[in-house]
């Protein structure tokens, strides 16, 4: 069993981020404005940008809306179309979508394509941008051969390290639930003497259906991810 050493202590959040509702938009990125990721923004009200503030918001049918101060307008009036509404539309809209950019420039962000068993596990073997849900287990994950070996994992600055042996023949490993990881951070993990750095997203709970998940993947970088959650679909 992994043994996690030294604990994170995190601050408190600046303020309360709200449940979205329908017709609402989830903010991804903010620049040069204080509104955290997961922050709920209604679509009808004017969002009021000074000029070098930026945002990037995400719609519950998982399409993006990147923003530029100076602004005042409502993110509805500036979003192309509605789009569709119900997951299962929006997905299938996704899908078509994803082909369309890879066939265009390739595996996504110039990540190595790596095909995942599952869209909610971390690749321990190579380094990029991996998406965690807020509150759920970290799971590692590796292909073959699958020997038994040593992990570990620790944010880039040594500050704490959770360790612990892989057993053998196992793909997948759950790191543990009280671990408390922050977004955009750069981690390190480390099997049996093999480094591979690794950017953590956090998507919140506010990021709450599969199209919306699938949307911030693909904003983020989490194009391996991205693939698996989208094949889910595509099985069905």
């Amino acid at each position: 069993m992994l043994k996690l050493r030294v604990l994170l202590t995190i601050a408190a959040a600046a303020f309360a981020v709200r449940a979205a509702a329908a017709g609402d938009y989830v903010v991804i990125e903010a620049d040069g404005i204080r509104i955290p990721s997961g922050q709920s923004v209604p679509g009808a009200q004017p969002l009021k940008l000074e000029d070098g503030q930026a945002v990037t918001l995400l719609s519950e049918n998982g399409q993006t809306l990147h923003i530029d101060g100076p602004s005042n307008a409502a993110p509805d009036s500036l979003a192309k179309g509605g789009g569709p509404t119900d997951v299962p539309t929006a997905i299938t809209a996704l899908i078509t979508e994803n082909r369309a950019r890879t066939s265009e420039v390739g595996v996504v962000r110039g990540e190595n394509e790596v095909k995942l068993p599952d869209p909610w596990v971390i690749d321990v073997t190579h380094p990029g941008t991996s998406c965690v849900r807020e509150g759920m287990p970290i799971v590692l994950w590796r292909g073959p051969p699958l020997n038994a070996a040593t992990v570990a994992f620790a944010p880039k600055d040594r500050s704490w390290t959770v360790s612990g042996a892989w057993p053998a023949n196992a793909d997948r490993v759950t790191l543990p639930a009280n671990m408390q990881l922050k977004d955009s951070w750069d981690y390190i993990i480390e099997i049996s003497g093999h480094t591979a750095p690794v950017t953590v997203r956090l998507l919140p709970k506010s990021v709450n259906n599969d199209a919306m998940r699938a949307g911030y993947m693909r904003e983020v970088g989490c194009g391996n991810q991205l693939n698996a959650l989208l094949a889910l679909y595509q099985k069905k």
